[in-house]
């Protein structure tokens, strides 16, 4: 006699004993995927981990990235290799990350491209909310807007009147599509009804390089980049878009002292590929948070640069991601950009 039958035999109806035995074995699958992906939690990493930079080398996260690669080697027995794979705002990256197959690739990245980037491209080839399993915050970094001494402005005022008075004269860069250095310009530009256009860079460096030449007229750049050239006048600072002055530019206003009701930030995220187990994030958080907390070293030098030093759990990052998405994918809708603006 079946089980089927022997339950069917004590009292149970047909169909609800066959019910019963598929949940019995949609419980046991469950237990066991369970049980196997924690093995292979325990067991991770079994060879050399891609840590996937989606900048140049040299810049913000790159060099963030290699200061805390020794400590996840040390703290896993395997090596941390860091790639970099720069282009389109941070996308190109972070496909890479998303599309790993292996098991063993993280990503560092930026918020545009793991909130916002399908919104505003839909041939982005990944899904940010379902692709990507967040780690860790890493820092957060408000922006500072500057021009060229050539413009001969001195403050957000001037500036807005400059441009204003001269509709399509002027150009301002960001590091590309969907970045908060794109997004929130283009929401000053609307409103504050200015006509100016857009180039896109690869990142910060190359930007600001044009800036500087006077190629380029307006960006909200990195203090990274920014602190040493506006203090020797080769940049003037207009503003930044934190919520309080920055100790290394005390006498650059934040936008809402400026005058408008706005504040943004930059920041930089750990992130796997979907199916990463949580155990192993989890910890990834914890020892990157103590190397962050207890090893000066391992901050790249971004705390003396105006970055504010985190190192969450994963769950703040998600909030984070989920937030940042709510706010830019509006800006977006709002103002009906797309790919090419």
């Amino acid at each position: 006699m079946t089980r089927a039958r022997i339950l069917h035999a004590e009292g149970m109806p047909a169909r609800a004993a066959l019910g019963y035995l598929r949940r019995r074995r949609v419980v046991g699958a469950s237990l066991a995927l369970a049980t196997l992906r924690k093995a292979h939690a325990s067991q991770w990493p079994d060879r050399p981990v891609r840590v996937i930079v989606g900048v140049p080398p040299g810049q913000g996260r790159d060099t963030l990235a290699r200061a805390l690669a020794p400590f996840l080697t040390e703290a896993f027995g395997q090596p941390f290799v860091v790639e970099n794979r720069p282009g389109a705002g941070g996308v190109v990256g972070a496909t890479a990350v998303a599309q790993a197959r292996d098991g063993h690739t993280l990503g560092f990245v930026l918020g545009g491209p793991t909130t916002v980037a399908r919104v505003l491209n839909p041939n982005v080839p990944y899904e940010p909310a379902r692709d990507f399993v967040p780690i860790s915050l890493l820092t957060r970094v408000p922006f500072v807007l500057t021009v060229p001494p050539s413009l001969g402005v001195a403050d957000l005022a001037a500036f807005l009147a400059l441009v204003r008075a001269r509709p399509g004269a002027f150009a301002y860069a960001s590091i590309g599509p969907g970045t908060v250095t794109h997004l929130a310009m283009e929401e000053m530009k609307h409103t504050q009804a200015l006509d100016i256009a857009h180039v896109v860079y690869r990142g910060f460096p190359d930007a600001t390089r044009d800036l500087l030449a006077g190629r380029v007229h307006a960006m909200f750049n990195v203090p990274s980049v920014a602190v040493e050239l506006l203090r020797t006048g080769q940049l003037v600072g207009l503003a930044q878009s934190g919520a309080a002055r920055l100790a290394t530019l005390p006498d650059l206003p934040t936008l809402e002292e400026a005058g408008l009701a706005t504040r943004f930030f930059g920041w930089t995220g750990i992130v796997a590929p979907a199916g990463f187990p949580p155990e192993v994030a989890r910890r990834i958080a914890g020892i990157v948070r103590e190397a962050l907390r207890d090893h000066p070293g391992a901050r790249g030098r971004m705390d003396a640069a105006g970055n504010e030093i985190l190192g969450t759990p994963p769950e703040e990052l998600a909030a984070l991601q989920a937030s940042e998405a709510r706010r830019w994918s509006a800006v977006i809708e709002r103002l009906g950009l797309r790919l090419s603006d």
